[in-house]
């Protein structure tokens, strides 16, 4: 066992006493722990993360492209692979107005697209529809562009379980975060509801477990099938689910993120997307994600549900795997770091309560929580920096 790894082990070390912290008290040690995380990124001859062909062995041979099995480095490659997405993806930085405006005209689509058809999906208990949506056309005179996506009605027991994962799109898009699909609010009458839903048995039963509002109206959380715009990434999506816990993907992209510099095999886009993954579920309280859905079209990852995100209680330990996670990477996308320094407490209430406490999608304490864990960050993130150089931590 290397020094790093006793030292990070050690009862009275950081890392003990970030687990013994958890998802509470442990933005306080973050800054405390990233200096000895700094020292034990850089790569002494005496550590191995084991095998990377190995790892990659036990992925399927289609999912091989999209998390960057590894293969023959020539120089060229030793730079950081170029952004694998289409032209009308390419990331922009957070502050674009162009991919900001870009996101509102697609939740726009979302909210008042007429709806062709619902189909109950998974449990009845789970009240969830796969919904046909008729996108404006994309010119005079063409047909409208039919898409696939989830809705989801408020029912009786949870009337407002549809303003967490909401919230937690709102952040990710006020970040210039490319991970989770768009999502809105609409309002839909119980009667087209009905209509939609026809005469399938299970669905109709459902009907009566609905929130109806006094105007005949129920508020349902609408989901693009994939992040990015109306494209070939929402009219045929190509994915499969990763767990969260134990895949071996998810120790390849671990490895990549403790590099210093670039690794064999390594997807810039895929690493870029993983550090998003980590810090938004921990700046929304999020330790219980269970899965990641890798687009294998596009060579991205995806976050699809996020109902477990801003929970009124974080418990003990929940955020373990993702402080321990961010802690040790080495290198952070720059756009990041900068949307999360101008993502101060005036712009998260702006973006989680738009319309002041009448339309709030956190409680104000899950507003205090998300500043404290932001600014942890920021600290973790500039101990690195004075321990290496903003050229070697933003290096993505």
């Amino acid at each position: 066992m290397s020094r790093c790894a006793r030292d990070l082990r050690a009862p009275g070390s950081a890392r003990g006493s970030l687990r013994r912290l958890g998802g509470v008290g442990a933005p306080r040690m973050l800054a405390a722990a990233a200096l000895l995380a700094a020292s034990c990124a850089r790569p002494p001859s005496e550590r191995s993360d084991g095998s990377v062909g190995a790892i990659a062995a036990l992925v399927d041979e289609e999912s091989a492209p999209a998390i960057g099995a590894p293969t023959a480095l020539s120089p060229a490659d030793a730079r950081p692979a170029a952004d694998a997405r289409p032209p009308a993806e390419q990331r922009s930085p957070p502050a674009s107005s162009a991919w900001t405006a870009g996101e509102a005209r697609v939740a726009r689509a979302l909210q008042r697209s007429p709806l062709r058809a619902l189909r109950l999906t998974g449990k009845l208990a789970d009240g969830r529809f796969e919904a046909t949506l008729s996108l404006s056309a994309p010119a005079e005179g063409a047909a409208p562009r039919e898409v696939k996506v989830k809705l989801a009605p408020a029912q009786k027991k949870a009337p407002l379980a549809f303003r967490r994962p909401l919230a937690f799109y709102r952040m990710a898009r006020a970040l210039g975060a490319h991970v989770v699909p768009a999502a809105a609010a609409r309002r839909i009458g119980i009667g087209e509801l009905a209509a939609l839903i026809g005469r399938e048995p299970n669905a109709r039963k459902l009907l009566r477990r609905l929130a109806v509002m006094n105007d005949g109206t129920v508020d349902a959380l609408v989901l693009a099938p994939a992040p990015g715009p109306p494209g070939p990434r929402w009219l045929s999506p190509r994915r499969r689910s990763v767990r969260f816990d134990d895949a071996p993907e998810l120790d390849v992209w671990a490895r990549w993120a403790r590099s210093p510099s670039p690794v064999r095999g390594e997807r810039t886009v895929i690493l870029r997307d993983y550090l998003e993954v980590l810090v938004l579920d921990y700046l929304a309280g999020n330790g219980l994600r269970k899965e990641i859905v890798i687009d294998v079209h596009a060579g991205a990852l995806s976050l699809e549900a996020n109902a477990s995100a801003f929970p009124l209680h974080v418990k003990a330990h929940e955020l373990d795997r993702q402080l321990e996670r961010l802690v040790e990477a080495a290198r952070f996308p720059r756009a990041l770091r900068d949307a999360l320094a101008r993502f101060g407490p005036e712009e998260a209430a702006a973006a989680l309560r738009p319309g002041g406490i009448e339309e709030e999608l956190v409680p104000p304490r899950a507003l205090v929580e998300l500043e404290e864990r932001r600014q942890a960050l920021l600290s973790l993130i500039a101990a690195k920096l004075a321990d290496r150089g903003e050229d070697a931590v933003l290096s993505l």
